[in-house]
């Protein structure tokens, strides 16, 4: 067997023995992120560290990278790396050698471990981020092979089914999957876990929940933050959804709604795209410093924006901060009385023209927001007053539109 040394830089640390077995101990570092060292052997795992576009591990890249949490969180969040090695040796007070067997290594967060050397890579881990390292030492004696394989074993138990992919097999999805086949990007729509396609199924339901004029009235004062702060809301809300109709599922509150989806996801690429192009006309040229705008990944140079068809470009808005933006044109939809569907009051045209005509008022407002609650996208998604100002500024838009309609039917 070959034993290698890693070197550890840490922020804390500490170690015990086992209480049962006196010659185990356990060492709990708090290692930042961007120092963990890299090609720590992973045959340990059971689990192995494959399929790194699956959508549960983007969520932890989009953790890492400060997007969907708020930064110098990601450790309170993950459950980090265990580790069976063979000695640790305190080289400084928060450096550490860690002697690590080629046979075994990582035992649990292969996954968390390649994330983050992907993102170091990158140069992309946002700052603060932490990942906690549990290092197992003291594994010897007779049955010291039967042990490790046991710690590794259970080490593995953890990972339950999740929701959509269970919802994909009951055929819940049918309704979007109608909606969406004319586009190309339908094919690349993940809709269990275990697949690989970039775009996924909880972000088309979480367009769909910031339409959701059903559950938040226009004019009620509510706002479905929940399409931002918690996707696994959402989710069930479109399972129970389905559940509930399932002999009737034209009878879906969703499937009033899905027919929009498309040209939601339009706006929100156009959002996404544009917010920096406002930004440097009217603010300043130092959009790309701002943490809610976010630098592509240096593996791929450029964000696609396939929902509305645009140029790709090497920046674009996050998301905590482009969905309040599109939350505030649910003033524009509407049920048909006649028809049951949701639609856009005046088109789609009209609803871009409005971007087009007030994007400067809902840039100004977010950079407002910044000012004053923050600069983490995630701050900006979550925070109420910040996407009912927002939804304000179109209101007042869209009344004073129809004032002067009603007005010149009129004269």
């Amino acid at each position: 067997m070959a034993i290698r040394p890693f070197r550890f830089e840490v922020a804390e640390a500490r170690s015990f023995k086992h209480p049962h077995f006196p010659n185990i101990q356990k060492h709990i570092f708090l290692v930042p992120a961007a120092r963990l060292p890299k090609s720590i052997p992973q045959k340990a795992n059971l689990r192995e560290a494959t399929g790194m576009n699956r959508n549960v591990y983007k969520d932890v890249r989009e953790s890492l990278r400060g997007n969907e949490a708020l930064p110098g969180s990601f450790d309170l969040l993950n459950l980090g790396i265990t580790i069976i090695g063979e000695d640790v040796k305190a080289l400084d007070k928060r450096v550490f050698e860690v002697l690590i067997d080629d046979d075994y290594g990582i035992a649990n967060g292969g996954h968390t471990a390649n994330l983050i050397w992907e993102c170091q890579d990158d140069d992309t881990i946002a700052e603060g981020q932490h990942v906690e390292v549990k290092i197992i030492t003291g594994v010897e004696g007779p049955n010291e092979h039967t042990m490790r394989v046991d710690i590794a074993r259970g080490q593995n138990t953890g990972i339950a089914v999740k929701p959509q992919s269970i919802f994909e097999l009951d055929g819940a999805f049918q309704g979007i999957k109608d909606v969406v086949a004319p586009f190309e990007w339908s094919d690349d729509i993940a809709y269990k876990e275990s697949d690989s396609n970039e775009i996924d199924i909880r972000e088309l339901i979480s367009a769909l929940e910031i339409i959701n004029v059903i559950d938040f009235p226009n004019r009620s004062g509510k706002h479905p933050i929940a399409a931002y702060e918690k996707w696994s809301t959402p989710l069930k809300k479109y399972g129970d959804d389905f559940k509930e109709n399932r002999d009737e599922p034209g009878g879906r509150k969703y499937a009033k709604l899905e027919p929009l989806l498309p040209q939601v996801l339009e706006l929100y690429d156009i959002i996404r795209r544009d917010f920096l192009r406002i930004y440097t006309k009217e603010v300043s040229n130092q959009a790309a410093k701002l943490k809610i705008v976010e630098d592509a990944p240096k593996k791929s140079g450029v964000f696609q924006f396939r929902f509305a068809g645009l140029e790709p470009h090497e920046r674009r808005l996050t998301k905590g901060a482009a969905y309040p933006i599109l939350g505030s044109f649910r003033n524009y939809v509407r049920i048909n009385q006649d028809s049951g569907q949701a639609e856009w009051v005046g088109g789609f045209d009209n609803v871009k023209a409005v971007w087009g005509e007030i994007g400067k008022d809902l840039v100004l407002e977010t950079r407002e927001a910044v000012k004053s609650i923050g600069n983490a996208p995630d701050v900006l998604g979550k925070n109420r007053n910040h996407w009912a100002n927002l939804y304000r500024t179109v209101e007042n838009h869209f009344l004073r539109s129809e004032i002067e309609r009603l007005t010149a039917g009129g004269a």
